[in-house]
């Protein structure tokens, strides 16, 4: 990667503008394209396996069209009863007009629909439904409300509910940015004292936001976006595209005042600290979209938004970065260069060797008391309780939040949140013979028999409607739709309390396990309770179901990522702790902030608000992320002075110097950054601005000021400990990149005519396991007697098959792909034999406990990875990851031919496609090269050197041949 890297930032350096140019027209274009293309349809998502789910998917294959919910206009008007002459000719002076609309496909109102009108005749519904192509564009809502509100008399109140109010009551985050950047922009001038330096670091995360954000929206037009989704976007993208942007600054400045030409100390501070960069922001993007494997979309796409963004970040941070040093040259050292590169001794007379002094000194005491800190502030954690807002947590000020209210005063609370009870008849419902019977039930608003349907009186279904009058917590049920061939029927409920109140919560558990199994018992029927707020508490419970095995496995994740860098089991494990007890204490700070309400007049709230289910697993797999950038670069900081000194207290103490004011800085930036967002009237967005700056304010102090190096210096030389078996198992990892493979760098490197040719080229390769993955894909989840839900595992599975034929040092041979692909063929023949005799030995454990079963096939591989050589131990942990994840995905143990379809023949099947397609294109391309590698190769015995972009020798590429020569106060070349 070091090379790589380095190539890569001198390039961009020395075509400065012709890369910053293609970020720009990459900026543009995006825009145009999300323009150009038609505005997003109203969507939703949906939980495989739960109640709310298999109602949706009955209404869909019973009332097509019908899953596309009407958009309610709410009138309110204390002088006009609604149900006089007078005022059904006002409702349809509005719904006249509103059905001449081309965006509208229905409108239904109080003049035909009795129900629609408050009982006090002074709040009255227009239920407005619109067209796919217009649903999920802001304008279509702002023409309806323009059009009402015209068209309502003066003295009545408008509003506009539904998916269209939402969208166009969505948090305005302007404010937030622009102080954010704002405060971001102080901190950056008093770190880099040069506006030139300064602006770098702006403009390389408002290129990644911009273009991110556009994406996003993009790919909202096919799959189901959360709202909160650019926000959470927004504040990543500022935040680790400024901060790496500032680490690749200071890297690039401390170069050149050593004297390196600009192009070089740009490739360089690409190949070195880009490389921490690229592992950083890797293990935020690994984080993120690790919420994929919760088999949840909500969450998988919360995650993807927010790696797009992170991903658009470390590739500008490692493009247009260098692009920008190169065209800035010298401009972005500063006027006093006395501070960028310090002698090692100077460190130990700094402040922040003053501070590492006093904690290494009495080591028990600071790791003592920041640990009862921590502690302390994540006790209230211990009484965190999730649940879910809406429309009536918006600011007053929104349309959303006005309808709910007027609606809320008019018909109560529980009409904002109706359950869909969905009810599948085996037998046809049929009318009762003789008289139709209206029955008790038209006395209550929303339970008035149909005279329409005389099927709606099927005694089964009027004895449900019974039951669930009677059920604690409803307000009102409505008379039952029927679909066309009588199998299926629709009962809406009413609670009495809101969508986001407990109450509401628990009524759909009592419906599920009392109330509809009691009812509908021999009855030759079954219910389900659906609809959004149904949707919402089943996403609640999934999410508290699958927290700890997320949390599990990105824990897993980052201990083994950092054991391979630092070569050292305790370094991984003390980082896997400190960092859970910083989130725990951020969880703590938003629980007495938004559960208990302690100063929540201070970010603008009225009062405490629910603490969206969602917020705690989507902050842990960032902070989780965010954590590993100090922790790298605070961690190589110690290493080196530790090779350096070999003294433990020396080295955290000028470590800690060293790094001290540049991690300071960049844990500012982002504090000042998320803070900003509390700004935000979401209460959704304040709850992430809180946690995330508290998180990163916790970590960037206490954790690493004074926790890190009190263990450090108490652990001594275990520090670095690794067991020698251990250590020869594992592959090496330079998280700063590979000092010597700069030792080797030069422009005009070409192979030699002994190393043999070169059968793939990596972008021929990396197109190649694309086509392979989509291929493998494609045609495997055609399989029909594979489970509805192995879509998601058959993905994965031609994913790592592209990895396995991507692996290092895999050229596209067939006879290493071949080796390799039996090695992960392996892997998936032990995770399958371990599951099977988990379940015969303990049948609970392998048919419930997925975790389990998972810890059970990964240490299974692991014991077979020691028995083969380290390049094939990679593609069997692989194989029995597929494995793992795939009986996660299903919840339970699948049949063995549905474990090997779904793990090894997407896997098997990319890889085939991928080394064929890549040897197909790889072979023309050798023809027709054959002629100049033959010429080359007289010259291949030449020894090779390095040439800088002015042609001259450079004979030690980590050292400049003449530091004076390019110091921007000597006479030399300043190129």
């Amino acid at each position: 990667m070091t090379k790589r890297l380095y190539l890569l930032g001198r390039w961009c350096a020395e075509h400065g503008w012709l890369v910053i140019a293609c970020w720009v027209i990459a900026l543009v274009s995006v825009g145009v394209l999300n323009k150009a293309l038609p505005g997003a349809a109203q969507s939703t998502f949906s939980l495989t396996g739960t109640d709310s789910t298999a109602a949706q998917t009955l209404i869909n294959q019973a009332f097509p069209g019908a899953s596309g919910d009407a958009n309610p206009i709410v009138l309110h008007d204390d002088k006009l009863d609604f149900r006089t002459d007078h005022g059904k000719q006002a409702i349809t002076n509005i719904a006249h007009p509103l059905s001449k609309l081309s965006a509208v496909a229905d409108v239904s109102d109080g003049t035909t629909d009795p129900t629609a009108t408050s009982k006090d005749g002074h709040t009255t519904l227009i239920s407005v439904t619109v067209n796919n192509q217009a649903s999920g564009k802001p304008v279509t809502a702002d023409l309806l409300l323009d059009t009402a509100k015209e068209k309502a008399p003066e003295t009545a109140s408008v509003a506009l509910g539904g998916y269209l109010g939402s969208l166009i009551s969505k948090p305005q985050t302007e404010l937030s940015e622009v102080l954010g950047l704002t405060a971001a922009l102080i901190v950056l001038y008093l770190t880099l004292r040069r506006f030139s330096a300064m602006f770098i670091p702006l403009i390389n995360a408002l290129m990644a936001v911009g273009i991110g954000l556009t994406l996003i929206q993009v790919l909202a037009r096919l799959v189901y976006i959360p709202d909160t989704a650019p926000t959470l976007g927004t504040m990543l993208g500022l935040g680790v595209g400024i901060d790496y942007a500032l680490f690749l600054v200071t890297r690039h400045r401390k170069l050149l005042a050593a004297g390196y030409s600009v192009p070089d100390a740009v490739g360089r501070t690409t190949g070195t600290a880009g490389a921490g960069m690229v592992f950083a922001g890797g293990t935020l993007i690994a984080a993120v979209v690790g919420l994929v494997f919760t088999g949840i979309t909500f969450l998988a796409w919360l995650g993807v938004a927010a790696a797009i963004v992170v991903a658009l970040a470390v590739f500008a941070s490692a493009t247009l970065v260098p692009a920008l040093l190169g065209v800035n040259k010298h401009r972005i050292l500063p006027k006093n260069m006395q501070d960028l590169d310090p002698d090692h001794e100077e460190l130990d007379n700094t402040r922040w060797a003053r501070l590492a002094d006093a904690v290494t000194s009495k080591p028990w005491r600071y790791a003592i008391t920041s640990t009862i800190v921590l502690l302390l502030l994540a006790a209230p954690t211990t009484s965190l309780t999730l649940g879910h807002t809406d429309a009536g947590n918006l600011p007053a000020s929104t349309t959303a939040k006005q309808a709910y209210d007027l609606i809320s005063q008019g018909f109560g609370p529980g009409e904002n949140g109706p359950l869909a009870v969905t009810v599948q008849l085996y037998s046809p419902a049929t009318a009762p013979s003789g008289k139709v019977s209206t029955d008790g039930l038209s006395g209550s608003r929303n339970s008035q028999s149909s005279t329409g349907d005389p099927r709606t009186q099927d005694p089964r279904l009027i004895e449900l409607q019974h039951a669930l009058e009677r059920a604690t917590g409803v307000a009102s049920v409505q008379a039952p739709v029927v679909s066309t061939d009588g199998g299926v029927a629709i009962i809406r409920v009413n609670p009495t309390m809101g969508a986001a109140d407990p109450q509401t919560a628990a009524l759909v558990e009592e419906l599920r396990t009392t109330t509809l199994p009691q009812a509908t018992q021999g009855q030759g029927m079954q219910a389900y309770v659906g609809g959004v707020t149904a949707l919402i508490t089943d996403l609640s419970h999934l999410i508290a179901k699958r927290t700890a095995v997320f949390i599990f496995g990105v824990v897993a994740l980052a201990f083994v990522l950092l054991m391979l860098a630092y070569r050292s089991l305790l370094i991984p494990f003390k980082a896997a702790v400190m960092n859970l007890l910083s989130i725990a204490a951020a969880y703590g700070v938003v629980t007495m902030v938004f559960q208990w309400g302690w100063g929540i007049k201070l970010i603008g709230l009225d009062g405490p608000v629910p603490i969206e289910s969602y917020v705690p697993m989507m902050m842990f797999a960032v902070l989780f992320g965010l954590s590993m950038d100090y922790e790298v670069f605070l961690l190589t900081a110690f290493r080196e002075h530790w090779e350096r000194t070999g003294d433990m207290v020396v080295s955290v103490r000028r470590g800690l110097a060293d790094t001290g004011r540049l991690v300071t800085a960049a844990a500012l930036i982002m504090v000042v950054v998320f803070g900003s967002f509390i700004l935000s009237d979401n209460a959704v967005v304040k709850m992430f601005g809180v946690g995330l700056a508290t998180a990163v304010a916790v970590d960037a102090s206490i954790v690493r000021c004074l926790l890190v190096p009190a263990i450090m210096v108490l652990a001594a030389k275990g520090t670095w400990w690794l067991p020698d078996w251990l250590d020869r198992l594992l592959p090496q990892v330079h998280v700063e990149g590979d000092p010597a493979a700069l030792e080797e760098m030069s422009l005009a490197d070409r192979p030699k005519s002994d190393s043999g040719p070169v059968i793939m080229h990596r972008p021929v390769a990396a197109v190649a396991a694309v086509a392979g993955v989509i291929v493998g894909w494609f045609l495997i989840s055609r399989i029909p007697w594979l489970p509805s839900g192995s879509n998601m595992a058959i993905a994965l599975s031609a994913v790592l098959g592209a990895v396995v034929f991507l692996l290092p040092t895999s050229d596209g041979h067939p006879q290493r792909t071949f080796t390799r692909g039996l090695a992960y063929t392996i892997g998936v023949i032990v995770g399958i034999v371990t599951s099977g005799l988990l379940a015969a030995i303990v049948p609970p454990v392998g048919a419930d406990s997925g975790a389990i079963t998972t810890g059970a096939i990964l240490l299974a591989g692991l014991i077979v990875v020691l028995v083969f050589s380290r390049r094939l131990a990679l593609p069997i942990m692989l194989g029995a990851i597929a494995v793992a994840i795939t009986i996660g995905l299903m919840g339970s143990s699948p049949a063995i031919m549905v474990l090997l379809t779904t793990c090894l023949a997407p896997a098997a099947l990319t890889m085939t496609v991928a080394a064929i397609i890549g040897l197909i294109v790889t072979g023309r391309q050798q023809s027709e090269d054959s002629t100049i590698t033959d010429s080359e190769s007289s010259d291949s015995d030449a020894v090779p050197v390095a040439v800088a972009a002015d042609s001259t020798p450079i004979v030690n590429l980590d050292q400049p041949s003449n530091p004076d020569a390019f110091r921007p106060d000597s006479g030399g070349d300043k190129r």
